[in-house]
């Protein structure tokens, strides 16, 4: 390409006099420069900055310690409550494996239970033990010849032969009281 000013002619936007010069408008308004006072800039000493810094310093790192004390405190607070989480977790397991563990002891039991009662009810029906009772030990059912009833019609009573000891006076007392209503 060939390098043209025709793109980048400017002239078109600038003021042109009467007589062909161009008026530059910042020639023509100057700004007056007003003088300011001199300003008096007081340094401070190194020792002084060297202080401000460490002071700045210090600021910094106690607010990094305290961001992270507050992050590690988070962190336990989390760990911690996690850590119960956990164990709870652990509990209830082992709970669940004793209350399982339990109840088939229970069905053990239960079926062992059936099994005891059944062989007991083998071993002896009624038809055995009256046998065995007839047999063995001479018994056998009741008859009319063997039942005997017994007519009272006065009141037994009964006498103490012996004579008690004089006792203490509230013994006496209360033998007296019991006379009454015997």
């Amino acid at each position: 390409m060939a390098n043209r000013a025709e793109a980048y002619d400017f002239s078109y936007f600038e003021d042109i006099s009467s007589n062909g010069a161009v008026i530059d408008d910042y020639a023509l308004e100057q700004p007056q420069i007003e003088e300011q006072p001199e300003r008096k800039v007081v340094e401070l000493p190194r020792r002084q900055e060297r202080q401000r810094e460490k002071q700045e310093t210090r600021k910094k790192l106690r607010r990094n310690t305290t961001a992270i004390v507050k992050c590690m405190l988070a962190i336990l607070l989390v760990g911690g409550v996690s850590a119960a989480a956990l164990v709870s977790e652990v509990q209830l397991a082992e709970i669940n494996e004793e209350i399982s563990a339990t109840k088939n002891d229970l069905e053990e039991a239960q079926s062992l239970e059936v099994q005891l009662t059944m062989q007991a009810a083998q071993k002896m029906t009624d038809a055995q033990v009256e046998q065995y009772a007839v047999e063995e030990l001479g018994m056998g059912k009741l008859s009319s010849s063997q039942v005997v009833y017994l007519h009272v019609t006065q009141q037994d009573k009964g006498t103490v032969v012996q004579e008690t000891g004089g006792g203490s006076w509230f013994e006496r007392m209360w033998a007296a009281v019991k006379g009454w209503f015997a």
